[in-house]
């Protein structure tokens, strides 16, 4: 009946709305036969054999009647020629979008975020024109935010766990025995047997990163979840600690801090992650990694 037939062409067209009548080729195409003379040009434009070109054309013409045969010629319509202004419409809108003001989402480690990244924010900022960043913390790492999309990019230490995550391993990580001026001096006289000495133990560092004795050692008389507040209590002259080099390089610099070992105790290295499948970030990565392989974290 005619009832049945009209609600069976509304929930067609319903249920299509969401669809392109023509994939982006097949509209690159129509816009091609537009601008040139021949059959044989369209198929130079796009590195195909006519023969090909033309079995193209004739499956569109099949689904819309957009192009038409013609003494042997394929030609636009005049609907053909309409599609062809909405698709110029759309590809200077997308053109427009893309280069209106983009954003940058970058996570990483509070210690890192606070004395490398914000200090370079503005350096950064020249890098990436007319973006807004967004930087965020995170002291279990990115690995989880990555993936469920709350970052674009992370820097992180070693390598992440999850093969859906790319990455580049960049700069060296120096961890370095350090204590407070006033812990020095209350111990100048014993300082070369530190061990012996109270120890502030930061479990934020990776075991590879620490001297493994140090876990129980008797010696150890706090314990702390992150570089802040571990640096906070060797500055007060509680006791020594193995740091992050870049992580009290400000300390370094005016004294408050002192090296008591030459050593260094491991090397981890940072680097960029990012999902692999996101290949839009490629730019950006790349960028990214000359900045970072300019900083020195030592």
């Amino acid at each position: 009946t005619w009832r049945s037939q009209h609600e069976f062409c509304v929930r067609f067209i319903g249920g299509r709305s969401n669809r392109f009548l023509l994939t982006s080729d097949e509209c690159e195409l129509l816009l091609q036969l537009e601008q040139t003379q021949s059959l044989q040009e369209v198929a130079l434009k796009f590195g195909r054999d006519h023969s090909v070109v033309s079995r193209s054309l004739k499956k569109i013409s099949e689904k819309l009647a957009v192009v038409d045969k013609k003494a042997g010629r394929w030609i636009l319509t005049e609907l053909g020629k309409k599609f062809n202004e909405a698709t110029r419409a759309l590809i200077a809108t997308q053109t427009s979008l893309s280069q209106t003001q983009q954003s940058i989402r970058i996570g990483t480690n509070r210690e890192f975020a606070a004395r490398i990244v914000g200090p370079d924010l503005n350096y950064l900022m020249g890098l990436f024109p007319d973006t807004i960043f967004t930087i965020n913390s995170y002291e279990n790492g990115t690995e989880e935010v990555l993936l469920n999309g709350q970052i674009d990019i992370g820097i992180d230490c070693d390598r992440p766990n999850d093969p859906e995550i790319a990455y580049k391993l960049l700069i060296d990580e120096p961890i370095i025995v350090v204590c407070s001026d006033i812990f020095l001096k209350a111990n100048r006289k014993r300082i070369s047997d530190y061990l012996e000495l109270p120890h502030l133990l930061c479990e934020r560092l990776h075991p590879d990163k620490v001297l493994s004795k140090l876990e129980n050692h008797p010696t150890t008389v706090a314990r702390f979840n992150d570089v802040a507040t571990t640096r906070s209590a060797c500055l007060q002259g509680l006791g020594w600690a193995l740091l992050p080099a870049y992580a009290i390089q400000e300390e370094l610099d005016s004294k408050r801090l002192i090296q008591i070992d030459k050593q260094f105790y491991g090397k981890s290295k940072y680097g960029l992650r990012w999902v692999r499948k996101r290949s839009y970030l490629k730019n950006s990565v790349e960028i990214l990694s000359q900045w970072l392989q300019s900083k020195k974290l030592s």
